[in-house]
């Protein structure tokens, strides 16, 4: 773990923060039990980690008039399978490596890696989806300027044939709720405290590991 965190890219650490956040709340509005929203929680968190390998191809200049393509073609669709062979090689769940392989995958058939539609997406990858969307929208990206909460609404909406129904009507309800809370801002100096709380985190995981292993 410690490979994964040891690189000074903390936008995108306060990114999965902010997805996981999300996750896991929109987890406990689903229903789901402690330990699958704590496997989906570290999903989010980690989701994004391949993309330590593409950071030269990142954050071009392409002129895209679409907010919600841009998000998808600024980052190199093979980044989530680089993220699921970096955590599969360090022992973690199905359930997480499920999350993170196919979180690009759209309802309708039209995500990547593999083109799966419906319920064929693993659930993880389907919470983990709609919460990417948003957290990407209501952030500051070199690009352009965040959009508010109902902007990002109406936006996602538009796109709605993207996700879940379901989980979608749930998100809406937890941001609803919540979403004044959802402003994840590290800065530089905090940088340490970032990677704290991500060494934590694994620490918590390979714990759960070990006790799975011993019954």
């Amino acid at each position: 773990m410690g490979i994964i965190v040891n690189y000074n890219l903390t936008k995108e650490l306060e990114h999965g923060v902010y997805v996981s956040c999300l996750v896991r709340d929109l987890s406990i509005e689903l229903g789901l039990s402690d330990a699958v929203t704590y496997q989906f929680q570290l999903a989010g968190l980690m989701h994004d980690i391949g993309k330590l390998k593409l950071a030269n191809y990142l954050y071009g200049n392409e002129e895209i008039v679409s907010p919600l393509l841009i998000e998808e073609m600024k980052y190199v669709r093979m980044h989530p399978m680089l993220t699921y062979s970096l955590l599969k090689e360090r022992g973690f769940s199905d359930l997480v490596l499920d999350a993170v392989r196919y979180h690009h995958e759209d309802y309708d058939g039209t995500g990547y890696p593999s083109n799966l539609v419906g319920d064929e997406i693993p659930l993880g990858a389907r919470v983990i989806r709609v919460c990417d969307v948003f957290a990407a929208l209501t952030t500051d990206r070199p690009y352009r300027k965040r959009f508010e909460v109902d902007e990002a609404m109406s936006l996602m909406i538009d796109e709605i044939k993207h996700f879940d129904m379901k989980i979608f009507l749930a998100f809406q309800r937890v941001v609803h709720r919540n979403a004044s809370k959802y402003h994840v801002h590290f800065p530089d100096s905090d940088y340490e405290l970032v990677r704290e709380y991500l060494t934590e985190l694994a620490a918590a995981e390979a714990a759960e590991v070990t006790a799975v292993s011993a019954e």
